[in-house]
């Protein structure tokens, strides 16, 4: 199987996010046409409290006007590094300061359109929490739960993040929570 060629890409929208572009592709049949969302990349991090239990955020959602349950995350900012967005997304989010940081692997959410990719970690915190610094969009709270309550909300449908659910299941699997 031989990779597309691109011939050509042209950019159809800019936000302060994202950016859409209409790409053009030759394949083995043929000449295809795709529009693709580019984003910087985001993190996403499992805050773990010294008696193991777990913190999540209830956000308020625009494009779904609804609250769904999620860890603590954010977009990276030009040049960021990852590990450097997700103490910064942690503290803003939650007022939580990670005393020992581990860096998990990368996902892709939606790779038929966007080419987004979440950095996953976890982070144990302290119990000492400063105040939220949140954006003006955000509406956020945070909660806690024992790692058995938050894995009972990913199978009764409470969660339904799919970096929330990664990052949950993937810790437990690997024995951190």
């Amino acid at each position: 199987m031989k990779e597309p060629t691109l011939l050509s890409s042209q950019e159809i929208y800019a936000g302060k996010v994202f950016r859409v572009y209409r790409e053009k592709f030759i394949t083995e049949k043929g000449v295809t046409e795709v529009e693709v969302v580019r984003h910087r990349g985001a993190i996403a991090v499992l805050p773990i409290l010294p008696d193991k239990r777990v913190v999540l955020e209830r956000q308020f959602r625009y494009t779904l006007r609804d609250f769904i349950y999620e860890v603590p995350a954010g977009t990276l900012e030009e040049n960021e590094r990852p590990e450097d967005c997700a103490r910064r997304e942690l503290l803003e989010e939650t007022g939580l300061t990670a005393e020992k940081m581990i860096y998990l692997t990368k996902i892709v959410m939606s790779p038929g359109y966007v080419d987004e990719t979440i950095y996953l970690f976890v982070a144990y915190v302290s119990d000492k929490m400063q105040e939220a610094n949140l954006e003006k969009d955000e509406i956020i709270s945070t909660e806690i739960y024992t790692m058995d309550q938050a894995l009972e909300m990913i199978k009764s449908g409470k969660i339904v993040d799919a970096k929330t659910v990664s990052l949950l299941l993937l810790a437990r699997t690997l024995g951190l929570v």
